[in-house]
């Protein structure tokens, strides 16, 4: 039952996708926004925090929903490696802290879980999706990954997809960062 309700909203989605936006889309090559947001702890990170290597940027529709869970799951997995190198993840959803929090912690997540709960970042970044499956009009996150070099802020990678299904290349992403 839950895999059909995903495959309407993913079908939906391609219904409802909407191209204006007053947001500029991102591109390789831009200076990354910097944003505000509140973690699992309502402590506020800032991307312009981060100050040498990369940064993620991973972009979630819905804390708790089954590919969000696989993904940030993923990422988990492969962040002890990542932090050799300098590299740190940030995921971000609309969900409020405390949902983001029963997630986390769920899940181990051991990097931050960000709110983007007046949905600012989202429409900085241009990833906005207008409805999520049956609930019109209920922006999320599309499922997205921005790669920033924090040397100079600029946005090195870009992965955006108007389906909520689909996960990023994990192994295309490893090549970037390596």
């Amino acid at each position: 039952m839950l895999i059909a309700y995903y495959h309407n909203m993913a079908s939906n989605q391609k219904n409802n996708l909407n191209s204006e936006t007053t947001s500029k889309n991102m591109n390789v090559g831009d200076k990354a926004p910097d944003f505000e947001l509140l973690d699992t702890n309502q402590e506020v990170h800032r991307l312009s925090d981060n100050k040498e290597g990369l940064t993620i940027l991973a972009f979630f529709p819905a804390a708790g929903s089954p590919v969000c869970t696989v993904e940030m799951c993923n990422f988990r997995d492969t962040l002890s490696s990542l932090k050799k190198e300098n590299i740190s993840i940030l995921g971000i959803s609309v969900d409020s802290p405390f949902a983001n929090k029963v997630f986390a912690e769920h899940h181990n997540l051991n990097f931050p879980v960000l709110s983007d709960y007046n949905r600012e970042v989202i429409e900085k970044y241009n990833v906005v999706m207008p409805s999520l499956g049956k609930l019109r009009d209920f922006k999320v996150a599309k499922r997205s990954i921005f790669i920033v070099d924090n040397n100079n802020d600029k946005i090195i990678y870009k992965w955006v997809s108007d389906n909520p299904l689909l996960e990023p290349n994990y192994e295309e992403i490893k090549t970037i960062i390596s």
